[in-house]
């Protein structure tokens, strides 16, 4: 249970929300007929990348608020 493990969770969902309104702010030039293929993977890589940063940032404050993330004892 670090202080900044509860940091680096809020880190990563900052970086994830930033992400995200870059995503969304360029949404309306991503749907016309001049979109390329290669276009529609760096969209989609994108939002890959939001939702592991995410994940990534909320696995980080669980550590801080529940401390160690591994089971103990008997695991049946």
């Amino acid at each position: 249970m670090s202080i900044k493990d509860f940091f680096a969770g809020i880190f990563f969902i900052g970086i994830a929300g930033y992400f995200t309104f870059e995503l969304v702010s360029d949404m309306s030039l991503l749907f016309t007929d001049s979109t390329t293929l290669w276009q529609y993977f760096v969209a989609f890589f994108r939002i890959a990348l939001i939702i592991f940063l995410f994940n990534l940032g909320l696995t980080f404050i669980k550590k801080f608020f529940v401390g160690n993330t591994q089971k103990k004892g008997n695991a049946r």
